[in-house]
């Protein structure tokens, strides 16, 4: 992260409370099905925070698919787990740029709301291609155009500087990392990328 850890630490256990009032959940679980998350798939939830998208993407995928999630953030973790238990799914403490699993393990990565946190994107990219399938789906999503985003992390020190790449060098970073582009929608309310991975 290129944000204070201990600034997502020290704020976890009211996270949701903070950052997902009934309105925005609301926009959230209208979002999700952009994601197309399908039954049965293994799901990989990047920089999950406090597990938020968990309860809705463990609705999406049924009875056979299954969703692991993972924080950099300790406290963070301890809250996505309380949502995310055996057999169908897991949340564990680790780093985006040595993802703990085997290539080729799921056929989904999500990441929402955490990509500008990582503090080296294209190593973070080249990890989430390694742990997908041949022709797995990538998810970076925020419910903030870029711009938007920027301005919101501008009011906070310690993630003032964590801001999502113009679409050019996504783009660019995304192909580099093995991936093939679908998506990019980048407006109020709204940030979406969809990829392949090649």
């Amino acid at each position: 992260m290129t944000g204070s850890k201990e600034f997502f630490e020290l704020r976890a256990a009211r996270w949701e409370q903070t950052c997902y009032p009934p309105e925005v959940r609301a926009r959230l679980e209208a979002f999700l099905p952009q994601f197309d998350v399908a039954p049965g798939e293994w799901v990989l939830d990047v920089g999950t925070g406090p597990g938020v998208l968990i309860p809705y993407v463990r609705r999406l995928l049924g009875p056979a698919g299954r969703i692991l999630a993972f924080d950099l953030a300790q406290a963070m973790t301890v809250e996505a787990a309380k949502k995310c238990a055996a057999p169908w799914g897991m949340a564990l403490q680790a780093d985006v740029h040595a993802i703990p699993f085997r290539s080729g393990a799921f056929d989904r990565v999500l990441c929402f709301a955490a990509f500008p946190h990582f503090k080296d994107p294209p190593q973070a990219l080249r990890e989430m291609a390694r742990v997908l399938k041949p022709k797995g789906k990538l998810v970076i999503a925020h419910l903030l155009g870029r711009e938007e985003l920027a301005r919101h992390h501008a009011t906070h020190q310690e993630v003032r500087r964590d801001v999502l790449p113009d679409a050019q060098t996504m783009t660019f970073l995304i192909t580099a990392a093995g991936f093939h582009v679908q998506t990019l929608v980048d407006e109020p309310g709204r940030y979406l990328l969809k990829a392949v991975r090649r």
